[in-house]
């Protein structure tokens, strides 16, 4: 519906241009003699130069069908002030259509009267004008098409600088919930006092990296820790300083093993593991710098992936290491590879 006041009144009539219209629209359905609105001719209306054109057509049509140019000329003025209100940034379809011997601009739901016929037209005079219309609209000057070409780019453009913002807010959006995702992973994979992975991280990595090797021949070695005598220590220092001695272990295990390549872990209580991605020489070194940190009061069990191994056998075999470490005094490590127990 068109909304009241917001163009101004046409010709003197005193009515503002939605209320003329709709009285024009009333005034042709009286007009019609009950005959329903038939369509003569149709252009798609972009830019300034298509509202003329459909102007000019509409005054060959009133002129053909027998109409009075002159007294059409204001409403042909009407009309194209009705397609420029419907026709602001899209395209639209703009119609003469007759009803009696009444000729008719629409566009939606908004119609003008642009002339009423002396008589009614004949069916081959109405065919014959449409045709002519018809061929005449297919027909479009360079520059009437250079600038609906020119307006359909800007559209493109706009469309296309949209496009790119929204998708920006979608990219960064995916990153910050990526990021979220991350953290929560990282807390959920992560020991709450030492910082390292925790038990149910190791034991998906071991297992991860135990397939990655066996596939691939890649060396990988397992160092099994114990702290040496822990529940003493808690017992007699309490458990403040017990939590302290775990944090002091984990960071003498960041300092003997290699940062971004290693895996470190708390499992248990006082149970450590490092999965190192080498063959045993490797791992005996940082065994041995683990000890050092630790002035020897830990335990320490090393052993390398056999061919015939998995998981399970893979960690019996540095468990074994690390019980064998144990009986001989603790505060040493034993390699699996000098461990009679450890291939049993």
């Amino acid at each position: 519906m068109w909304r009241v006041n917001r163009t101004p009144s046409f010709q003197g009539t005193g009515f503002p241009a939605g209320v003329y219209w709709r009285k024009l629209w009333g005034w042709c359905t009286d007009r019609t003699n009950g005959q329903g609105m038939r369509p003569l001719f149709t252009l798609s209306v972009m830019v300034e130069p298509d509202r003329q054109r459909f102007a000019r057509f509409a005054y060959e049509a009133i002129e053909s069908l027998g109409g009075n140019a002159f007294t059409a000329a204001p409403r042909l003025v009407e009309a194209t002030a009705m397609l420029r209100i419907h026709c602001t940034d899209t395209e639209v379809k703009a119609q003469l259509t007759l009803a009696g011997n009444n000729l008719h601009a629409t566009c939606g739901n908004a119609s003008v009267l642009l002339a009423c016929l002396p008589s009614l037209p004949s069916e081959q005079q109405v065919s014959a004008l449409a045709e002519r219309l018809r061929e005449a609209s297919e027909t479009a000057d360079p520059e009437l098409l250079k600038r609906r070409n020119q307006k359909i780019k800007a559209d493109l453009d706009r469309f296309m600088r949209v496009s790119s913002a929204q998708m920006a807010e979608v990219e960064a959006a995916l990153e910050k919930k990526k990021a979220e995702l991350q953290e929560l992973v990282h807390v959920a994979e992560t020991d709450g006092l030492t910082g390292l992975l925790n038990r149910g991280a190791y034991d998906q990595r071991l297992r991860d990296a135990v397939v990655r090797s066996l596939r691939q021949g890649e060396p990988l070695s397992l160092i099994l820790l114990d702290l040496d005598k822990f529940k003493e220590i808690n017992d007699t220092h309490g458990h403040q300083f017990g939590d302290e001695y775990l944090r002091r272990m984990a960071d003498s295990l960041r300092r003997a093993a290699r940062e971004g390549v290693d895996h470190l872990c708390r499992f248990g209580g006082d149970e450590f593991a490092i999965i190192v991605f080498a063959a045993s020489p490797v791992a005996e070194r940082i065994a041995e710098r683990v000890l050092e940190f630790m002035h020897h009061k830990v335990s320490i069990g090393v052993a390398e992936l056999e061919p015939e191994d998995d998981v399970v056998s893979f960690v019996a075999r540095a468990d074994a290491a690390l019980y064998a470490a144990k009986h001989k005094g603790r505060g040493q490590y034993v390699s699996a590879a000098a461990c009679p127990e450890s291939t049993a």
